[in-house]
C-alpha cells in the first residue's frame, strides 16, 4: 500500500516500490525473493556482505579524524570491497569462522582514500613499520623536502599525521592511539628533514591498522589556511597487520564496543578452539629445519601440493615467500612466527607486473617443466614480488610491488 503526500509516493504498489530521494520520485521493482525462498548460500553471502559492511564502516569511522570528509566517491565502495574480500579469503568454511593470521589484510596495505590525489604521488620516501613487542615504530628516512615531497603551489608547510587504529577481532572491542605529527616546513633550498621514529603502544592478536593523512598549509595574513579539499587530501593506510600473540581480554574490555564482532559466531572463536577442530595441527613449534626438510623433496611445481600438505601438518597456517632470495615467513598458531634465510643470489624483480607472461611460466612450473629457482626468475622476471599461501583456505595468492594482487590460485588437495 502507498501514501501521496501530494507530490511523492512511497510504498509499494504492485510489483512496485516507490520512494522519495532527495526530492526526486524513484521507482525500483521489488525483491522476488522472501526469506524462506532464500538459498543456504544466498544467507551466507549476504551474512558475509554485512559483516564486511559494518567492519570497513568502523574503520573508517574511527579514522574520521585523518581521512576528514575528503575522500574521493568510490572511496567508500573501494575500501568495503578490499575488507569483503579479506574477510573472504580468512573464512574457514568447516568451522563457519574467521582464521586470521598476521597477513590477512594485507590487500589493505597502501589503500588511497582519494584517488585524485594518491599519497604516492606526494610522498616519496619509504618508511618502516617494525612491531616489537607491544610497541609498533613507524621509522621514516631523511625527508629531502624539495627532492621526496610534492607541494601545492600556495603551500608553505605540510602536517604529517599518523595515525594506528587497533581492533580486537575475537572480543570486538576498538581503540585509536593517539595521533602523532610531524610539521614539514616547505623552506627552500636542500631542506632536510632529520630521520625519526614514532612509537605506538598496541596490544598483541589486534589488527593495527597505520595511516598516513598529509594536511598542507597556506599562510595567509588572517592565520593558516588548510588547504586540503575534496579534490586534494592526500590520506592512505600504510600497513594493516594483526600482531603477534593472543589478545587479552582484560586489556581491550575498556575500550569501545565493535558489536558486529562481538555479536557474530564468526569472530568469537579463539585460535584454541580452531585447532581442538582440526586434526592436521598436530604440533605449532614447526621449526626451519623441519619446514625445509619437506621443501628440499620439491622438485617442480607438481610436487607443491604435497609440500603444503606436509608442513600444515607440522603447524604452519600461512606463509609469505619473497622473490628477491626467496626468504619467508612461516605463521603458526597462537603467535608462532618462523623466518628462513634467503635461498639464492639476490633478483631484480621488473617494477612492472605482466600476469599473461608469469601464468604462462606458472602453468610451465606446475606441469613440472622448471625447477624452483627457474620459476622464482621467471617471477622476478614478470614482477612478482611475493606470494601468500594460506593452508587453511588452500590458497595461493601472488602480488606485485606495488602490492596489487596479481592472482590468486587454489591449491590441489594431495591427500
Amino acid at each position: 500500500m502507498a501514501k501521496f503526500d501530494g507530490k511523492f509516493l512511497t510504498g509499494i504498489v504492485g510489483p512496485a516500490v516507490y520512494k522519495k530521494y532527495r526530492n526526486m520520485q524513484v521507482v525500483t521493482a521489488k525483491s522476488r525473493l522472501t526469506k524462506k525462498q532464500q538459498t543456504k548460500n544466498t544467507h551466507k553471502a549476504a551474512t558475509q556482505f554485512g559483516i564486511a559492511s559494518t567492519l570497513a564502516e568502523q574503520f573508517r569511522r574511527d579514522a574520521y579524524g585523518v581521512i576528514t570528509d575528503f575522500y574521493d566517491g568510490t572511496m567508500v565502495y573501494r575500501f568495503r570491497t578490499d575488507v569483503q574480500k579479506a574477510l573472504r579469503q580468512a573464512f574457514d568454511a568447516q568451522s563457519e569462522t574467521y582464521h586470521f593470521t598476521a597477513n590477512s589484510f594485507d590487500r589493505l596495505n597502501g589503500f588511497e582514500f582519494n584517488v585524485d590525489s594518491p599519497v604516492m604521488d606526494n610522498f616519496f620516501v619509504q618508511p618502516e613499520q617494525p612491531i616489537d613487542g607491544n610497541i609498533l615504530t613507524i621509522r621514516l628516512p631523511e625527508i629531502h623536502v624539495s627532492k621526496d615531497m610534492k607541494f601545492p603551489v600556495k603551500a608553505s608547510s605540510c602536517l604529517l599525521n599518523i595515525a594506528v587504529g587497533m581492533f580486537d577481532l575475537t572480543y570486538g572491542n576498538r581503540t585509536m592511539c593517539p595521533i602523532q605529527s610531524i610539521e614539514i616546513p616547505r623552506g627552500s633550498g636542500d631542506n632536510v628533514i632529520p630521520a625519526q621514529e614514532l612509537s605506538f603502544e598496541i596490544e598483541p592478536g589486534c589488527l593495527c591498522i597505520s595511516m598516513f593523512s598529509f594536511q598542507f598549509i597556506q599562510k595567509t595574513f588572517a592565520g593558516n589556511l588548510l588547504i586540503n579539499s575534496k579534490s586534494f587530501n592526500p590520506v592512505a593506510v600504510f600497513r594493516a597487520v594483526i600482531a603477534d600473540g593472543t589478545v587479552d581480554q582484560e586489556q581491550t574490555k575498556e575500550w569501545d564496543d565493535m558489536s558486529v564482532v562481538r555479536d557474530s559466531e564468526h569472530f568469537n572463536k579463539p585460535k584454541t578452539e580452531l585447532k581442538a577442530k582440526s586434526t592436521d595441527l598436530q604440533d605449532e613449534s614447526f621449526t626451519i629445519a623441519q619446514i625445509e626438510q619437506e621443501h628440499e623433496k620439491v622438485k617442480s611445481g607438481a610436487d607443491f601440493p604435497k609440500y603444503i600438505q606436509a608442513i600444515k601438518k607440522l603447524g604452519v597456517e600461512e606463509f609469505v615467500t619473497y622473490v628477491s632470495d626467496s626468504h619467508t615467513q612461516y605463521f603458526g598458531n597462537n603467535g608462532h612466527q618462523l623466518s628462513s634465510k634467503a635461498k639464492y643470489e639476490p633478483l631484480v624483480v621488473a617494477a612492472v607486473s605482466h600476469k599473461k607472461k608469469f601464468m604462462k611460466y606458472l602453468k610451465m612450473h606446475q606441469a613440472g617443466q622448471t625447477d624452483y629457482l627457474s620459476f622464482c626468475r621467471h617471477c622476478a622476471e614478470t614482477g612478482i614480488d611475493r606470494w601468500i599461501v594460506n593452508l587453511s583456505l588452500l590458497t595461493c595468492t601472488y602480488y606485485d610491488q606495488k602490492n596489487q594482487l596479481i592472482l590468486t590460485e587454489s591449491i590441489p588437495n594431495s591427500e
